[in-house]
């Protein structure tokens, strides 16, 4: 047994997937070949195999990959600071690490290894950060655990049960979270936003208080979303992508950076220049990205640690930059201040903070690298 930044799980054989897709992002699937998925924090990496496998880079670990055991088949795993959940084949999520903020979905200590989140059945979907959790059960309804702060549980009360739904939605079919909000696609094509908004994020037409659930004004046939550090991104079927929210980080992707709605953040979506045919996106903290129809991919925002993947760390990209070392692109992922990619040969790349940190102070990874155990 291992002692891992988010709990105990056991060492044995590790398997790569030959594809990647991200928890909360529209993949694609070479014809024939499995659909595995990654989900990375700063703190540490998942990846689920074609074969449901789970295999883990704990950052707080001796750098070496584990495999995670299971009773089921995995589908997709979500990581925030604190837990680590997998979502199995038949609709439970199990997560394990600490219990701060009631991450594991229940009152009581930390959890060595992988238990069933109380109350989640026939899930399709989880995602996580900081300290809070969402899950997409497969009829459109959505749930929230952990952090109870700034409306992240889609109301202003306090003090509610370690696992609630969200109210005020219609039928959803993604969702996405960030630090302190989050936003859920429903199947109506709009874009379902609620929690803080001090800087726009919600996409309102004004920065203010936390908010309930509310359908962005003015944003429709969206197939797409993404949430990153105050600042919200969507996907429309025309391969265009918007965003709102902080422009700090420069995430407008527009050329430009400020901090408030007076320097440079948008309270309402605008389009992000410079890019068309996008078939995906993907968020991290305090940067983007974007997946074209022909296999290329853009990014913008923080680089303090490669994000970027041009070989630079540090400083701020505020256009669309083209990762120049990457072709025939079919998946790309971002946790954290990790980048995921996967190419159409079946190879797994990474970039941003190493896997794991641990041991030492390993370098940066500031363009694309292939991931291997």
């Amino acid at each position: 047994m291992l002692k891992l930044g988010f709990g105990l799980i056991r060492t044995g054989a590790v398997t790569l997937a030959l594809t990647l897709a991200v928890a909360g992002s529209a993949a694609a699937q070479r014809p024939g070949a499995p659909l595995p998925m990654a989900a990375a924090a700063s703190w540490g990496t998942v990846v689920v195999g074609g074969d449901g496998s789970v295999t883990a880079w704990p950052d707080e670990a001796d750098g070496q990959a584990v495999r995670v055991d299971l009773p089921r088949k995995a589908l997709s795993a979500a990581v925030h600071q604190y837990t680590a959940f997998i979502v199995l084949d038949d609709g439970t999520v199990m997560g394990w690490g600490k219990n701060n903020y009631q991450s594991l979905g229940r009152d009581g200590g930390n959890a060595n290894t992988p238990t069933p989140i109380p109350g989640l059945r026939d899930i399709v979907q989880v995602v996580a950060t900081y300290g809070h959790a969402l899950a997409l059960r497969r009829d459109g309804v959505v749930f929230a655990w952990g952090e109870d702060v700034d409306g992240l549980r889609g109301d202003a009360r306090v003090g509610h049960p370690p696992v609630t739904l969200v109210p005020g939605l219609p039928a959803i079919v993604q969702v996405a979270t960030a630090a302190r909000h989050s936003l859920a696609l429903g199947q109506d094509g709009r874009v379902y936003a609620w929690g803080a908004n001090g800087q726009g994020e919600l996409g309102a037409g004004a920065a203010g208080a936390p908010a309930a659930p509310a359908a962005v004004p003015g944003l429709d046939k969206v197939v797409a979303i993404a949430a990153g550090l105050k600042t919200s991104l969507a996907l429309k079927q025309d391969g265009s992508v918007w965003a709102w929210g902080s422009n700090q980080s420069a995430m407008l992707g527009n050329g430009s950076r400020g901090g408030s709605a007076s320097d440079g953040s948008a309270v309402s979506p605008i389009q992000v220049p410079g890019v068309s045919g996008a078939r995906q996106i993907a968020a991290g903290e305090g940067f983007a990205l974007a997946r074209l129809a022909d296999g290329s991919v853009r990014a913008w925002g923080f680089d303090g640690y490669g994000e970027i993947g041009v070989g630079t760390a540090g400083g701020y990209h505020m256009s669309p930059t083209r990762v120049p070392s990457l072709a025939k692109v079919v998946n790309i992922g971002a946790g954290g201040y990790r980048v995921f990619a996967t190419t159409a040969d079946g190879r797994l790349w990474h970039w941003g903070t190493p896997i794991p940190v641990a041991p030492g102070h390993r370098p940066n990874v500031k363009a694309p690298a292939v991931l291997t155990p």
